[in-house]
């Protein structure tokens, strides 16, 4: 029920084709992954042999998703919208141990100012900041991140921000922890406008490769083929974006937001 025909498809495709990989496998974490581009994503770790633990909102969706994929080592629970079930959720996470992969793939799209920052912007950076680090993290931004600005005043008060404003916050916590944990390796993805229920929100046609769409975030959790190592890029389709906001790249303006974030949540990205 949460899921168009185009993913449904693909999520038989890749039961039916995917075989395992030829190497060490990961432990994954994957935000928002009970439906659309972050199920895909799961679906294809496990099929290639990775653990992976998914992310629900609710006790339904979390039942739900055992269900479509049984395979999973666990399912942790926590609203994004709401900064006490994030903070209950770090909890959840860090008692599973430690992560080699964890994607930031959950995002809100037709809700309120306030819920915006708390699950597109505030949630992912307290869930950077206090999860034990992994070896790599991707964000997933979006090409309205064009249109975003830094709204520092809002994410101060926490009264709300836009969707754009979210995704580009999104491309510069990927920056910025790229930059001060050099042990990571972080990136931020535009997987496109592809055909998900949220694309699907706005009409019923989206422009974008699903499958592109998501392989590009399989491709950095393996790390195994070429040119999949890198660290500190912006992404669209496994290539870099040419079309970037000059916000993501400035390092002043990331700390600026950091800044921000600390004052309103009292955590510090370190």
């Amino acid at each position: 029920m949460y899921n168009t025909q185009e993913v449904a498809d693909e999520l038989v495709r890749i039961d039916r084709n995917v075989r395992p990989l030829e190497g060490e496998p990961k432990r994954a974490l994957i935000t928002g992954s009970t439906a659309g581009a972050g199920q895909l994503v799961a679906a294809y770790l496990l099929k290639r042999g990775h653990t992976v633990v998914a992310h629900a909102r609710d006790a339904q969706r979390a039942a739900d998703v055992r269900r479509d994929l049984p395979q999973l080592a666990e399912v942790v629970i926590g609203d994004l919208r709401h900064l006490d079930q994030t903070r209950a959720l770090v909890e959840q996470i860090n008692a599973l141990g430690e992560f080699d992969v964890i994607i930031h793939n959950a995002a809100e799209y037709r809700s309120s100012g306030p819920e915006l920052l708390n699950a597109n912007s505030l949630s992912p950076y307290l869930l950077t900041a206090l999860v034990t680090p992994p070896k790599q993290l991707s964000y997933l931004s979006s090409n309205q991140h064009l249109d975003g600005g830094l709204s520092l005043e809002e994410v101060r008060s926490g009264g709300g921000i836009s969707y754009p404003d979210s995704k580009l916050h999104m491309a510069m916590i990927a920056m910025a922890v790229a930059r001060l944990r050099p042990k990571c390796r972080a990136n931020a993805v535009n997987p496109g406008w592809i055909p998900t229920w949220m694309a699907l929100l706005d009409g019923p046609y989206s422009r974008d490769d699903l499958r592109a769409g998501y392989m590009t975030q399989v491709w950095l959790a393996e790390g195994v083929e070429p040119g999949s190592d890198i660290t500190g890029e912006y992404l669209f389709h496994q290539q870099l974006e040419t079309r970037i906001n000059d916000l993501v790249h400035d390092e002043s303006a990331q700390d600026q937001l950091l800044a921000a974030y600390a004052e309103q949540s009292g955590v510090t990205l370190t």
